[in-house]
């Protein structure tokens, strides 16, 4: 069990907190795949415990990461990314990524959608290729072919998560 006071400073720090998880969670992820799940689904919980606002984090993480994943099992079933066994970890990844639209990455809802769909299109591409070379991923087309792809998907996915994840009135 954590201390209290430990509870506390993460509560007050959760956007600092929110972005190790994630990025804790992605190299878990990436690294060692399905056998990952058991370190990161406890982050998931731990992001809950934390928030001031679970029914909003979960409505959020359920829409991002539906999508999401539905998104990358077409492009899966389309020939652009192979998986030596099926990527639960990858859903473990998009439940992260949706939560940390709202704390690590809330910056984003105060830029412009053009902006935010070149940050998209050239980060979320470097992701999956970041993923490729670490063999979690395998990507059958040519680099070019694959770059291109993603670049276009998460120009158009990204602005969207962005507008999806800002604060209900």
């Amino acid at each position: 069990m954590m201390p209290n006071h430990l509870i506390q400073f993460a509560k007050q720090h959760l956007i600092v907190v929110n972005l190790l998880m994630f990025q804790a969670v992605w190299w878990l992820s990436i690294l060692y795949k399905n056998s990952s799940l058991w370190l990161t689904i406890p982050l998931l919980f731990a992001h809950f415990a934390l928030s001031s606002d679970v029914r909003q984090d979960v409505s959020l993480m359920l829409k991002v990461a539906i999508f999401g994943f539905a998104f990358d099992s077409l492009l899966m079933l389309a020939g652009v990314f192979q998986f030596q066994q099926f990527p639960l970890w990858l859903l473990a990844i998009w439940c992260h990524f949706a939560i940390s639209l709202r704390y690590s990455l809330a910056f984003t809802q105060k830029l412009t959608w053009q902006f935010n769909a070149l940050l998209g299109g050239i980060f979320g591409c470097l992701s999956y290729l970041a993923g490729a070379r670490l063999e979690a991923v395998v990507l059958p087309l040519e680099l070019f072919y694959s770059a291109l792809i993603l670049f276009f998907v998460w120009l158009v996915m990204f602005p969207m998560f962005v507008n999806v994840s800002r604060p209900q009135s």
